[in-house]
């Protein structure tokens, strides 16, 4: 593409044959059209990357790339971000949908409001099926965002923008040993040079998957995310009384309950239930 785009979207995939379809087609759906859309495929071994080149052939937006070895979520993702030409940068994840009207959102709300490097969305969880089992409320104020980041994650990745011009050009993006939990260590550093927000509408529908690193090992996903907290008090983040003893809560909990249990209070917590019957589709069409 000679021309440079305002938003860069990218993807990383691996194995994602099932709702690649869905998720490819939800960022070339959208409202606003002026992006380039970077998909790294990390060395799937089902249909992937056959999908990924098929778009492409149909919509130049795509940059199809293909990692030879499996290399993991987080430097597939600084591959893709270091081909980006956009101003701005949005991610999106191979098994999520986004909303038609999300960038358009999102770029009209960072344009806006100057003070801050990301903003995300408010999301609706659904299952494998599409059947809508929840929603994920976030805070929309930068001071609350900052506060909750310290005992819980106060956006979803897949539903963020980040405006490029805040960050240094050599901004370290994604430690390359961190397979789960990345996005935490992320925003941290975000804090250095602005202020984070969550739009108040909804941005993504965010599949819940039972397979996911983070769901299949939670204590495992803990125990790098207070790595990343950790990191984040040496580089001088000051928590708040509250988030630290929230924080001190997690981890004896943590420590005490087996790994279905944990993953049993987060589905209460974060009010994921059984399929109410109403699926993507069905949404859609009452919100038109």
């Amino acid at each position: 593409m000679k021309h440079k785009p305002l938003i860069t979207v990218y993807m990383p995939v691996f194995n994602a044959a099932k709702f690649l379809h869905q998720s490819i087609n939800s960022i070339l759906n959208q409202t606003f059209s002026d992006f380039e859309f970077i998909i790294v495929d990390d060395a799937s071994t089902d249909n992937s990357w056959k999908i990924i080149k098929s778009y492409s052939k149909k919509d130049n937006r795509i940059i199809p790339i293909k990692n030879k070895i499996n290399l993991g979520v987080s430097l597939t993702s600084n591959i893709a971000i270091s081909q980006a030409k956009g101003k701005f940068l949005a991610r999106m994840d191979a098994d999520d949908i986004s909303f038609t009207d999300r960038l358009q959102k999102q770029l009209d709300f960072l344009q806006q409001n100057h003070s801050l490097v990301a903003v995300g969305g408010q999301c609706i969880v659904i299952d494998s099926q599409d059947n809508i089992i929840g929603h994920k409320n976030f805070p929309t104020e930068p001071h609350k965002l900052k506060d909750m980041l310290f005992w819980a994650i106060p956006m979803q990745q897949p539903s963020m923008m980040v405006n490029l011009s805040k960050l240094p050009k050599k901004f370290t993006w994604y430690q390359p040993n961190q397979s789960s939990a990345e996005e935490i260590n992320l925003m941290f550093r975000f804090m250095k040079y602005g202020q984070i927000s969550n739009l108040t509408d909804n941005l993504l529908f965010y599949r819940h998957l039972d397979t996911s690193l983070s769901h299949k090992n939670p204590k495992n996903t803990f125990k790098l995310t207070l790595k990343s907290r950790f990191n984040a008090l040496k580089l001088g983040f000051k928590p708040s009384l509250k988030a630290i003893i929230l924080n001190l809560m997690q981890i004896v909990v943590i420590l005490l309950i087996p790994n279905y249990l944990i993953n049993e209070i987060w589905y209460r917590i974060r009010g994921i239930k059984k399929p109410t019957g109403i699926t993507v589709g069905s949404f859609a069409q009452s919100q038109l």
